[in-house]
């Protein structure tokens, strides 16, 4: 079996790098959408210039112009998501403690601690999660 040498990564990994940094810029430059020059005698496409005095228009990241939009966007999309992912990484890390305890009575008591912590934050977060339910609904009952 072939086996590769220390010298032959040494010089394979640049040029790997090389061509995945630098083969983007020739395959925008032959499409024509790697920026420069967009007319003239020099090639590339002549697109449109949108004109100067052109309107801006920033919409509205939350779903409702409410309290209670607000309430479940800050909630449901941004605390949630990230909420969640936090508490998959500590009862992971939970476990790693527990793996790498190998029996000691202190780091097993630390992982358990660990572990504890990582429920009850995400038991936190979904209470947050159901109280906010609530409140939306009870807000949109009060409004009809």
């Amino acid at each position: 079996m072939f086996k590769f040498s220390k010298s032959f990564f040494k010089i394979l990994i640049p040029i790997v790098v090389v061509i995945v940094l630098v083969m983007p810029m020739f395959v925008l430059a032959a499409n024509g959408d790697g920026g420069g020059d967009t007319g003239g005698d020099g090639g590339g496409t002549t697109g449109s210039v949108p004109p100067i005095n052109s309107s801006i228009e920033i919409k509205n990241p939350f779903k409702e112009n409410t309290i209670e939009g607000l309430i479940t966007t800050i909630i449901k999309d941004i605390l949630i998501p990230i909420g969640s992912v936090v508490a998959v990484v500590m009862v992971m890390y939970a476990g790693f403690l527990f793996v790498t305890a190998r029996g000691d009575a202190a780091q097993i008591t630390k992982a358990k601690d660990a572990l504890l912590w990582a429920v009850i934050g995400a038991a936190i977060l979904l209470g947050a999660w159901i109280i906010s339910q609530a409140i939306g609904k009870t807000i949109s009952q009060l409004r009809v």
